[in-house]
């Protein structure tokens, strides 16, 4: 299970995830800009799906 978040600290944004199971925490620094679309993205509800066939899978 997986919890994430945006946080700010000193005045940079950061994403923040953390993996239940491991036990292990990631850092990102992130935009202000990116954090923004991210919220349009979500209040706008807009499907940005990849279609199955598009997709990279990484091994």
């Amino acid at each position: 299970m997986y919890l994430s978040d945006f946080v700010t600290f000193e005045g940079d944004r950061f994403y923040v995830s953390a993996d239940l199971r491991s036990g292990k925490i990631k850092l990102e620094r992130v935009s202000h800009e990116a954090f923004e679309r991210f919220i349009l993205n979500v209040s706008m509800g807009e499907d940005r799906t990849i279609a199955a066939g598009t997709k990279e899978v990484s091994a």
